[in-house]
């Protein structure tokens, strides 16, 4: 019965991604990224660069951790397929990110604008932004499995927050970071209906 809603939920989402995708793609997205690096100091460089980087640590630990919470209760089963869950979610976004960059070959905005300073890592590519589909895809497994606000808030809140350090730090578009969203919520839900029709995981507590 809660399948329809959600379903509906998501896509909405997916269809407001998508127009807001085609309204910056009009936009000076280079002209965009300069204003906010001129906007910004050293301090917020500094803790956007370590927003950035905690993207693995915590796509990583947060299933982890599913998984240790569980050997101490009961429903050990259940926990297990929540890690297995959140991990691939994690690496199967990461995936269509990597070959979707090869496809494109987009280069980074540093690499075509000299206005703009690399102030972090960016490995091959732009589009789309791994760290954001990463993101989003580890944060909307965790709001699937919980459905609570005080999982979904700062789950999406740290999502936001790396797609916005990876504009702010000159290594993607804003277009980058939409695209991102989309494959990370898309590939959290499509993996999320996988487990429920063929496992015996469901909501966690």
């Amino acid at each position: 019965m809660q399948q329809p809603p959600k379903l509906i939920f998501y896509s909405l989402l997916i269809i407001f991604l998508l127009i807001a995708m085609a309204v910056v793609w009009q936009l000076p997205q280079l002209d965009f990224i300069v204003a906010l690096q001129k906007s910004g100091n050293e301090t917020q460089v500094k803790f956007l660069q370590i927003v950035s980087d905690s993207i693995t640590i915590i796509s990583l630990g947060i299933p982890f951790l599913i998984a240790l919470r569980g050997e101490f209760k009961t429903e050990k089963i259940k926990t297990r397929l929540a890690f297995l869950y959140v991990g691939l979610t994690a690496g199967v976004a990461g995936i269509f990110s990597h070959v979707i960059k090869k496809l494109v070959s987009e280069p980074r905005p540093y690499e075509v604008d000299a206005r703009i300073a690399q102030w972090s890592v960016g490995g091959g590519f732009s589009f789309p932004s791994g760290h954001t589909t990463e993101a989003f895809a580890t944060a909307t497994a965790m709001v699937l499995l919980y459905r609570s606000w005080k999982v979904a808030l700062p789950a999406y809140s740290w999502a936001l927050l790396i797609g916005y350090s990876r504009m702010h730090l000159g290594v993607h578009y804003p277009f980058d970071v939409l695209a991102g969203m989309i494959i990370g919520i898309s590939c959290a839900y499509f993996l999320s209906q996988v487990f429920i029709r063929k496992t015996s995981l469901g909501q966690l507590n």
